[in-house]
């Protein structure tokens, strides 16, 4: 073998290398796109999870502020209840009080109806024409 002969197989030799390391080149670029778009892309996940995170948050609040509202709207209820219960238990005896009142003006009046009605008599029977 001629040096001649070992140059070209050398030099072939190297051209495949270079091809070889080329296509490994471009599987490496190939890669790192792919790698770039998954970094995207859980770059994207995680501020998609921190939103929703803090919307969630936002939220929880809003609710924990109402139920505040909500409690002490209740515990001021509660707080009127003794006074509530005390005024129906007033109103209760106020108004049975009312109705003795008005059974006994209702009895009065009866009596006095039938007073009028027996005086009437009694002055009526002189003064009637003898038939």
């Amino acid at each position: 073998m001629t040096t001649d002969e070992r140059l070209d197989r050398i030099d072939k030799s190297i051209e495949a290398l270079i091809q070889r390391f080329d296509r490994v080149d471009r599987s490496i670029e190939a890669l790192a796109q792919r790698a770039d778009r998954v970094a995207r892309s859980i770059e994207t996940l995680t501020q998609y999870v921190l939103d929703f995170r803090q919307e969630t948050a936002s939220r929880f609040q809003t609710i924990e502020n109402r139920l505040d509202i909500l409690s002490s709207t209740v515990a001021n209820l509660e707080s009127r209840f003794p006074a509530l219960s005390k005024a129906i238990l007033d109103f209760g005896t106020l108004s049975s009080h009312l109705m003795r009142e008005q059974s006994r003006q209702k009895d009065t009046t009866i009596s006095l109806a039938a007073r009028v009605e027996k005086l009437e008599e009694t002055v009526s029977w002189p003064v009637q024409p003898a038939a």
